[in-house]
């Protein structure tokens, strides 16, 4: 994601959305994003988009030690 706002596109597709539940959910299953902050922006611009709805996250997985 170095240098990339977006996965595909210089805007938001549809691979955006489908890889959002995915990525957001790694902690959950132990898989930490710390050490990828392009991937945070990512994660970032995609919940400030218009209309996003924000999904219920599980206090499990890397998450239960936050």
């Amino acid at each position: 994601m170095a240098g990339k706002e977006w996965m595909v596109a210089t805007n938001p597709t549809i691979a955006d959305l489908a890889l959002y539940s995915y990525i957001k959910l790694a902690p959950e299953g132990g898989v930490s994003l710390l050490d990828y902050p392009n991937i945070e922006a990512w994660l970032i611009r995609i919940e400030s988009l218009t209309g996003f709805v924000p999904m219920q996250l599980s206090v499990v997985g890397l998450r239960k030690e936050i």
